[in-house]
């Protein structure tokens, strides 16, 4: 079967930023003594954090072949976290499973992990990612055995995606799908590490995310309806990963990876096209066709007034 990609708009509109409440994200302070052991005045107590992680979904929905369902997770970290916990809810029912065929796939925001000193940690175990289906929910877990955290830079990221299967095809969904997290923890703040319970509820159930799948359907002719930029698959990667992004209208597409300091790496596409989802290969060569070493890049879209910047880790 060839493989189509079906991109869904939410309700919420494409790339509207994460928009968390300020009091949406907290820790429970379980410390008894603190450093200097003395007491902890604060023991027990409910603590308002900031945005120290926010979460919230991808603006899109999407779909590969016939069966499989895509949810995309997004982060906006100030700080960094060593891990997360939390439980994702959608109201789809039977038609919605995940039971043995149901997977997740890290971000770059858990790809592109930094040590104790904020160097960057090559190995692509350094964060592990798990899942699995608990009653009515799917629980998703990261964690890092080796002090492993986020990039903590006050940017939004991908955080990771969860992978469904449409029980009878996609055609038999529910003509929408609503999402909401519960029982979020983020444990170990750079802020604080020691605080084990840093939590989030934000999207929770009062503050769901609906998607409209009434116009899906396996069609390669279905034009998107706004620019956007994909996360590169697989990230990390070696040697080639692919970039894509769709186009709603012809346009200009300027596609360009660049180094970590900002320099010109490769050009992979510059030139008119016409609207549809486009994919584009890098095989870690630069624009004289040498090897680029390991380490994080960055590839920037530009299509009329577009621009979108996304991180990808090469790994030789």
């Amino acid at each position: 079967m060839k493989k189509l990609t079906i991109i869904l708009t939410l309700f919420v509109g494409f790339a509207q930023a994460l928009d968390c409440p300020a009091d949406s994200a907290y820790h429970l302070d379980t410390r008894t003594l603190l450093p200097d052991g003395s007491p902890n005045p604060n023991y027990d107590q409910t603590i308002a954090t900031g945005l120290c992680a926010c979460l919230g979904f991808e603006s899109i929905l999407s779909t590969l072949g016939d069966s499989t369902v895509m949810l995309a997770v997004r982060i906006v970290d100030n700080e960094p976290i060593r891990g997360l916990q939390l439980d994702v809810y959608h109201d789809a029912g039977s038609d919605l499973i995940y039971g043995d065929v149901g997977e997740v796939q890290k971000g770059e925001k858990l790809e592109i992990v930094y040590d104790e000193d904020g160097e960057l940690i090559t190995s692509s175990n350094a964060m592990q990612l798990l899942s699995n289906e608990v009653d009515d929910h799917v629980k998703v877990m990261a964690y890092s055995t080796n002090l492993a955290r986020t990039a903590g830079d006050s940017t939004e990221g991908h955080l990771f995606t969860i992978v469904y299967k449409a029980a009878n095809g996609i055609e038999s969904l529910p003509a929408t799908i609503t999402f909401y997290l519960d029982d979020v923890k983020l444990p170990g703040t750079s802020m604080a590490p020691d605080l084990l319970n840093v939590s989030c509820s934000y999207p929770d159930a009062d503050n769901a995310v609906t998607f409209n799948t009434s116009e899906m359907g396996i069609d390669d002719e279905i034009i998107p309806t706004v620019f956007s930029l994909g996360q590169n698959f697989p990230n990390p990667f070696n040697p080639t990963t692919q970039i894509a992004f769709d186009l709603p209208e012809q346009a200009t597409a300027k596609l360009v990876v660049y180094n970590l300091i900002g320099q010109q790496v490769n050009v992979l596409t510059d030139r008119h096209m016409n609207a549809g989802h486009h994919v584009f290969d890098w095989n870690g060569l630069d624009s004289g066709g040498k090897l680029v070493a390991s380490g994080v890049y960055f590839y920037e879209l530009r299509a009329g007034d577009f621009v979108a910047k996304k991180k990808m880790l090469l790994l030789r």
